[in-house]
Order: structure tokens, then sequence, then C-alpha cells
């Protein structure tokens, strides 16, 4: 049996309707779920991939997984891609662009933008700029978040420039997702640079929300 026919067959076998009504309520009605809580989706998933999920491409894997209904489905298309960061080549951004334009809610893009795009770019710095260019210009606001977020965990190695460049060309946004990436962002990197951050708030009018959250942490 393969990998997703696997994954299939454990989580149906696994369905909680009380815990997907909750689930949905949550992510306010957005996708369906089975109803299956992170930890034992967790060890199921460990277990299948243990058996049987290292020996296919992780493409072909992920982009049938996202495509099913159910967010756990979803879920695992991104765990299966994080296992797969050996293999990763350009058909990484091509997924994730794809799976925005799909099925895109916070919870999808705040794994694949400080997980699985702040890798990649890293890997391979060429391609950064030709996606954000993309991103920044999508009527899809999701696709700004991704370029707000993948910097999250840098630290010291945070292009400030470019982050700079990212938060002003949408910090008049009204959009609550993209203010408060920006106040996210903001708030992540101050706890490597508080001055930094502090005179960039004072030098530049974000949006109240935005300048909230950049601030949250720093006396």
């Amino acid at each position: 049996m393969g990998f997703v026919s696997a994954i299939k067959e454990a989580f149906y076998a696994l369905e909680n309707p009380e815990n997907a009504h909750w689930m949905r309520w949550y992510m306010r009605d957005q996708y369906p779920f089975i109803g299956i809580k992170k930890p034992e989706r967790a060890l199921v998933f460990k277990d299948i991939y243990k058996q049987c999920g290292q020996a296919e491409d992780w493409f072909e894997v992920c982009s049938e997984l996202f495509a099913l209904p159910e967010r756990e489905f979803q879920y695992a298309a991104m765990e299966y891609l994080l296992k797969a960061k050996k293999s990763w080549d350009a058909r990484v951004p091509e997924l994730i662009d794809r799976w925005v334009d799909a099925k895109t809610w916070w919870d999808v893009v705040d794994v694949l933008a400080p997980k699985v795009l702040s890798e990649y770019f890293i890997k391979f710095p060429d391609q950064r700029d030709i996606w954000l260019a993309r991103w920044m210009q999508s009527p899809i606001f999701w696709h700004q978040r991704l370029c707000i977020l993948f910097q999250l965990n840098y630290k010291s190695k945070t292009d400030l420039e470019l982050l700079s460049q990212v938060i002003l060309s949408l910090n008049t946004s009204k959009e609550f997702f993209i203010q408060k990436a920006i106040g996210w962002a903001l708030r992540q990197y101050a706890r490597t640079d508080a001055d930094w951050v502090r005179e960039f708030v004072a030098e530049n009018a974000l949006m109240p929300l935005s300048k909230r959250e950049a601030l949250k942490h720093i006396s």
C-alpha cells in the first residue's frame, strides 16, 4: 500500500465527529475535518512514514494529500514536505504557490513561510527574489503573508533591508492577517535587536495593530 492510501485509511479510521465540529468552528468553517487532534495525527503519520513513506516522489505524495478535502490531509502534506527536505528542488515554491491559491488559511501559511520557505530560500538563494516579487504582486494576500513571515526565525541573519521593504509596501493594508504578520515579524526580530525594531516603528507609520504587536514585549 502506498503512503497516501495508508494515511487515508488510518485517518478515516480515527474519525471523531465531535472533534471535527469544534475544529471546523475554530477555523471559522473554512474546511472540513476528520476530527484527529495533533498528537494522535503526528503518531499515525510517524508510524506510516516509517513503514512506507520514503520510497515515493515527495511532489506527487504532497500534491495528492493536499488535494484531499479534510484539513488533516493538508497538514500531512506539509509534514511530508518537511520530511523530504534533502530532496527539495525548484518544485517547492511552485507547490506552495498552488497551495496558497487553492486551500489557504493562516494554519497553512504559518507553516509554509517559517518552516518551508525559510529553509528553501537558504538552500536556493537565487530563487528568493523571483518568488517574492511574484507574490508581492499577487491579488491573494496570503502570498504577501508568506513574504513577511519567511524570515521569522532568521534572527541575526535576517535581511533587514528586505524585511523593511516588504513591510513598508504593505503597511497601509487594512487586512487583519497582513497587519498581524507585520507585527509578528517585528516582534520576533525584537528578540534579536529590540533597538532596531523600536527605531523602525518610531520612524514609520504602521497600522495600530502592527505597531502594538511589534512593541508587545519591548519595555
